[in-house]
């Protein structure tokens, strides 16, 4: 697929902060247009753009502007297909939400969590993590993935002084000949690295990591629910054949469905699970009111309405750490951290993603909400790709204001599945809070027609 150019990012930037004078906007606009290459796509931003400042067309030349609106009118964030889908009773629905279905609610998705981690660190006042801080921000390092990753690997590396001294051969010799001059520097950096390796401080430092990330995912307690959880609990109102699987930590769709008196299945208690009524919430990365302990495993699930409204009340801190009641060892929030193997670490939610598993293998209909199908989460991507495979008629409806990423993932399920058909994946490009609501209820359209008849017979 082609990619959208500099020039086309740099002025949408531009026009986005208001940038240019509003007379040369038009002109502007018109000279991109005229000289873009006809293979590079539109961004579905320019929709919202073209109506804010269409405004300022009144003194361009009619033709012009009507060039520039039938140019920007072709594109097609929503493709038209996904208006005509219909739903029975009998088809199985599953939404997976990412960090951008609760991206509304104020909460900061991946590629923002590493900024808000080092505001949090600077209250702490300690040195080796200010030190930390100020050498990631002078290498551009702003990936959270990439230094709990990085912290994890130390620690395990340093306790096994094998596999540090492999991952030197692998990092810094390789399979080539070095040089006379190499070899003496690589001697002298092995021993020295040696001697200087400090297990007790690395293994601090992840531990000190992993509770700054526990601290701000407290930062989600306060979020409540946002147009895109709320559509859902209206979707599943009609619509009881659903299930629901999320990789975010929040309780926004807890809270959306238990405000509306929807029983929840699924979760770590294992309640109502025999509740024909209860809809079925998956939290494959954990959840900000669950909790173990680091001694004897025990896992707790915590009422999160109470908690939500002990911690806005003030009577009652976000319990980061705890202590357990069964052993008194110390209890933490059970959650995943954004790690590249991340799914090796945590046996207490084997069960939690063998349902997930199981859920997405059986759907009829994969709605798939703010989720950006990342390299570090290639388990959920592998589990899609084989139920897709297994289940020809399975379609997968993407709601994501990422252009880029249908096209990506109709490429890379055609190159894996035998014969895939492109057209099982549906394009919904734009904010879930503006978008799924209506999709949502054009899917319901002939559902609640033929529901409405039936009463009045």
């Amino acid at each position: 697929m082609n990619e959208i150019s500099e020039e086309q990012k740099y002025l949408l930037r531009k026009l986005k902060t208001k940038s240019y004078p509003p007379d040369i906007v038009i002109h502007r606009i018109w000279e991109f247009l005229k000289e873009k290459p006809d293979d590079e796509p539109l961004d579905p931003m320019w929709l919202d753009i073209w109506n804010e400042y269409k405004e300022y067309a009144a003194r361009a030349p009619s033709r012009v502007i009507k060039e520039i609106d039938k140019i920007i009118r072709s594109i097609k964030p929503i493709d038209d297909e996904i208006y005509n889908i219909k739903i029975n009773d009998d088809a199985k629905v599953v939404f997976l939400l990412g960090a951008g279905a609760s991206a509304p609610s104020g909460i900061p998705t991946v590629d923002k969590l590493l900024e808000e981690l080092w505001k949090r660190a600077r209250k702490i006042g300690r040195e080796d993590l200010d030190r930390l801080a100020r050498w990631c921000n002078d290498r551009g390092i702003t990936n959270i993935e990439d230094l709990l990753t990085a912290a994890y690997i130390s620690n395990f590396a340093a306790r096994n002084p094998n596999i540090t001294a492999l991952l030197d051969y692998f990092i810094f010799s390789g399979s080539r000949t070095l040089s006379e001059e190499e070899e003496y520097l690589f001697r002298r950096r092995r021993s020295l690295r040696t001697t200087e390796i400090d297990v007790s401080s690395i293994s601090f430092l992840q531990d000190t990591l992993q509770t700054l990330f526990g601290l701000l995912t407290s930062t989600m307690i306060s979020a409540s629910p946002n147009p895109t959880h709320e559509a859902i609990v209206n979707f599943i109102k009609e619509h009881s054949n659903t299930s629901i699987i999320t990789t975010n930590y929040d309780g926004c769709m807890d809270e959306a469905l238990l405000k509306e008196k929807i029983p929840l299945k699924g979760t770590i208690s294992g309640e109502n699970e025999e509740n024909p009524e209860a809809v079925r919430l998956i939290k494959m990365h954990g959840s900000i009111n669950w909790a173990y302990c680091d001694s004897c495993q025990d896992v707790k699930e915590f009422d999160l309405l109470e908690l939500k409204k002990t911690y806005e009340m003030d009577k009652l801190s976000y319990p980061v750490l705890g202590i357990c009641k069964k052993c008194g060892g110390l209890r933490r929030p059970l959650l995943v951290p954004p790690l590249s193997f991340k799914f090796l670490m945590f046996p207490n939610l084997i069960d939690i993603w063998n349902s997930a598993r199981q859920s997405i293998e059986e759907a009829d209909y994969l709605i798939v909400v703010g989720y950006s199908f990342s390299e570090a989460d290639t388990y959920i991507t592998k589990i899609i790709s084989r139920s897709m495979a297994m289940k020809d008629t399975q379609k997968m409806i993407i709601v994501n204001p990422d252009y880029k990423l249908v096209p990506m993932l109709r490429e890379r399920f055609s190159a894996h599945i035998d014969r895939f058909d492109e057209k099982r994946i549906f394009k919904a490009c734009g904010n879930s809070e503006k978008i799924l609501p209506e999709i949502l209820k054009s899917i319901l359209d002939k559902k609640s027609s033929t529901k409405k008849k039936s009463k009045k017979g």
